[in-house]
């Protein structure tokens, strides 16, 4: 058998991460092929945080990709290619993703990327992909300045702006901790142009000692911060709403916030697909594909990215003959009026973490 699948991890994994890891390794056997078989291939990059603090994210996401290509190879390949996953870990640490991003840059058969999933990590990433004419779809930036003008990514959901306007519907009043993330900028931003009122309350150590609190506070901080923070804040006796956006429907936040996770709210523009009626045969195949590990909360706009590179594909060898970069370059544009592709029916984007 012929393996057609490569996942780099460049840290020596530790406790859980070595059953995770071995379990991505498992999955080679996804990707072979017999031997003779003659389709060309063109390959799909990913790159997410396999190892470190944010390693829940790219284990969460990994099967909904691996299983979107899988779909695709069994129905007979892209306009008559099979496609190959490249899979690289960047730690989510800037430095690391930008490495990777040059090494999926160096093999022409690379036509698209998905990632970064950090903020941080596709900023720094993105220069090596607009140099290089490398489409990359971001199923996880809220920044909007990240995917606008030429040479940016394509974004997959929604952007702060729009999710903070979700946010916001019938508050009237509200405090804002934020370390300065795209989210609190956009919860700014919106909540003057509403006219309403939004108390800023620095990050959160310091809205932590605050006795001042408003009935609504909106958290924009790394998920294990604002567990922290809500934790310290019902103990000392506040009682408000608490809400936030992606971080808030992290399994970290959980984890730190315990018992008072469920008092809060996470709004994002996606759900966990285990909270939706229809999407038990989605989570059943992730689960199988990945040994065990059920689909996180980025699975979804994951599994939309990847069958988006994939109709941006066979557009591109429909009008050229052939695959390329800018090829589908040239398809992500055609295709962006075009509804994205979930395995799951109708969904609504506020959720309980």
């Amino acid at each position: 058998m012929e393996c057609r699948f490569r996942l780099v991890v460049k840290r020596k994994p530790k406790g859980r991460a070595v059953l995770a890891l071995w379990t991505l390794c498992l999955l080679l056997l996804a990707a072979c092929r017999a031997p003779g078989a003659t389709r060309p291939t063109v390959k799909i990059g990913l790159v997410a945080p396999f190892e470190g603090r944010y390693r829940y994210v790219g284990y969460g996401l990994f099967a909904a990709v691996r299983l979107a290509l899988r779909e695709a190879n069994a129905a007979g390949g892209v306009a008559g290619y099979s496609v190959e996953l490249v899979a690289y870990d960047d730690g989510a640490d800037p430095q690391m993703a930008r490495q990777q991003a040059e090494k999926l840059a160096v093999d022409p058969q690379v036509v698209a990327v998905i990632g970064h999933f950090r903020e941080g990590t596709t900023r720094a990433a993105l220069p090596v992909y607009a140099r290089e004419g490398l489409p990359l779809l971001a199923p996880a930036v809220l920044d909007p300045a990240l995917t606008s003008g030429p040479g940016t990514a394509v974004r997959i959901g929604p952007d702060a702006d729009a999710l903070a306007a979700r946010m916001l519907e019938g508050v009237t009043e509200a405090g804002l901790v934020t370390d300065g993330g795209p989210l609190g900028e956009a919860l700014i931003r919106v909540a003057a142009a509403r006219g309403r009122a939004l108390r800023p309350l620095g990050p959160p150590a310091d809205a932590a000692r605050r006795r001042d609190l408003p009935p609504v506070l909106f958290c924009d901080a790394p998920p294990v911060d604002c567990g922290e923070l809500l934790v310290a804040l019902r103990a000392g006796g506040w009682a408000g709403e608490f809400v936030g956006g992606p971080d808030l429907a992290a399994d970290e936040f959980r984890a730190v916030a315990g018992d008072a996770a469920a008092s809060a709210r996470a709004v994002t523009p996606w759900p966990r697909p285990q909270n939706l009626p229809d999407c038990a045969g989605f989570v059943a195949a992730c689960t199988e594909i990945s040994l065990g590990i059920p689909p996180g909360d980025l699975a979804l706009p994951a599994y939309a990215a990847a069958r988006h590179a994939l109709r941006a594909v066979e557009w591109a060898i429909a009008r050229d003959g052939k695959p390329s970069r800018p090829g589908v370059a040239a398809a992500l544009t055609a295709l962006a009026a075009e509804p994205l592709i979930y395995p799951c029916g109708e969904w609504t984007t506020d959720h309980r973490p």
